[in-house]
């Protein structure tokens, strides 16, 4: 079974603008809601995380399982999702032999896209999501530190979708300090919707959302939605994210002389030099900190 069939992925467009395709994995076994409620439980606890239905594009992703409990089991969650106004969110379910199969079948078809556009021939640091979620949920407003493909299994979504590198939605200490994981909350504005690009997604549809494509999505009211979201690096975006982990400690520490660095991705931005930087920038920087803690100056 194909991850992509028909010819509608333009690999150019990978990491430059989201876009929607056909996938061939909705027959897939592992995907059943049957399956689903079988394998779960057997998954590490810190994997599987749930919380009631989510309805606000401002809440905290990261933290809504713990905030917003719903009070279930996450048996008793899977059993009523269509009713249980819940959402589950796991990470990793490839840990499970169950996924190996479907990890292996889209890291070798992702490869194929990175391999005509350039960037490489295997995905980097693949890591599925799944999340599932009664009718009516929503995805916070948010952005993923990774490329993203987003496959639909059941269920309907709509997709808003902004295409990254715009500081009208994010400006760049905010790229910078998110991808360094200093701030995970997104800010949400109602005036930022006219920047997105909005799909509507059936089952046996996805779309990709682009390296820092910030994006929030609504379930539809008829069913719950399973939905399976890769995320991977390529060689570009490996570059790109070090670049801006770079920066995020150049403001910190260069900031109060004056300094500002060139934005990643932007003339000037010096991206790959940056990227090389960083393990060095990274060392120093923690150098510093256990300097400033030993001495009493964190913070000042």
């Amino acid at each position: 079974m194909p991850m992509f069939v028909g010819s509608d992925i333009d690999s150019s467009a990978l990491d430059r603008a989201p876009f929607r395709f056909s996938h061939g994995l909705l027959d897939h076994p592992s995907m059943s809601l049957q399956t689903l409620a079988k394998v779960l439980p057997e998954l590490p606890s810190d994997s599987v995380m749930y919380s009631r239905k989510l309805d606000d594009r401002s809440i905290n992703m990261d933290t809504a399982h713990l905030e917003y409990k719903n009070g279930l089991s996450i048996e008793e969650t899977i059993e009523n999702i269509r009713t249980s106004n819940s959402y589950i969110a796991v990470r990793k379910p490839e840990l499970h032999p169950e996924f190996k199969d479907l990890a292996r079948v889209i890291g070798r078809d992702i490869g194929e896209v990175m391999r005509k556009q350039g960037t490489g021939t295997e995905p980097r640091e693949l890591e599925m999501w799944l999340f599932i979620a009664s009718p009516g949920a929503v995805t916070p407003f948010h952005f993923d530190r990774f490329s993203n493909f987003l496959l639909q299994f059941r269920g309907s979504k709509k997709i808003a979708i902004f295409k990254p590198w715009n500081e009208e939605v994010f400006d760049a200490p905010a790229y910078e300090a998110h991808m360094a994981r200093e701030e995970r909350r997104m800010e949400w504005h109602d005036d930022k919707d006219r920047f997105a690009q909005k799909f509507d997604v059936a089952p046996g549809q996805g779309v990709h959302i682009p390296f820092l494509g910030g994006h929030y999505v609504e379930n539809g009211p008829g069913d719950a939605s399973i939905t399976l979201s890769v995320f991977f690096h390529n060689s570009e975006t490996t570059r790109w994210a070090k670049a801006l982990m770079t920066n995020h400690i150049l403001r910190k520490r260069l900031g109060p002389l004056g300094f500002v660095p060139h934005s990643v991705n932007s003339p000037a931005s010096m991206d790959s030099v940056k990227a090389n930087a960083y393990p060095l920038v990274r060392l120093a920087h923690r150098g510093l900190r256990l300097i400033e803690k030993t001495t009493g100056r964190a913070g000042k």
